[in-house]
């Protein structure tokens, strides 16, 4: 964990009432399971928007964003990247189609490329008569 998350948990749990850096993190951590395990969509297909904002000029974040792109090739149907103004960051944005469980592994994939990678995303149903899941390839 870096020293500004660090700083950052502590100044959000000072803020915010929590007795420290620990119980911030047990929150966001069953926030996140129960978030996974949501079955809203399980077996459904989806079409989820993901954007990952991290800092400018990390040749080795963008490395792995290109990686993750190759990996994901066949279900990503959309992909941009963009520099914020005065590089203050980038923001990579991903329209991903695929069953949801496979989508849940892709934005999983994303927020493990690097720990300062800021991640959001949306996702609905894919709407029509094909309810096939479309898999996300891991190769």
């Amino acid at each position: 964990m870096t020293e500004r998350l660090r700083e950052d948990l502590d100044t959000f749990a000072e803020e915010h009432g929590y007795t420290g850096r620990s119980e911030v993190i047990r929150e966001a951590c069953q926030s996140l399971l129960e978030e996974y395990q949501e079955a809203d969509y399980e077996d459904q297909r989806v079409l989820a928007t993901v954007t990952a904002v991290f800092g400018y000029d990390e040749p080795e974040i963008e490395r792995r964003m290109m990686d993750i792109r190759h990996e994901f090739e066949g279900s990503i149907r959309s992909n941009s990247h963009n520099c914020l103004r005065e590089n203050a960051g980038c923001v990579e944005t991903f329209v991903v189609e695929a069953a949801y469980q496979d989508v849940l592994h892709f934005i999983g994939t994303v927020r493990g490329a690097d720990e300062s990678v800021s991640v959001e995303y949306t996702v609905v149903p894919v709407n029509g008569n094909d309810t096939a899941a479309s898999d996300i390839s891991d190769s």
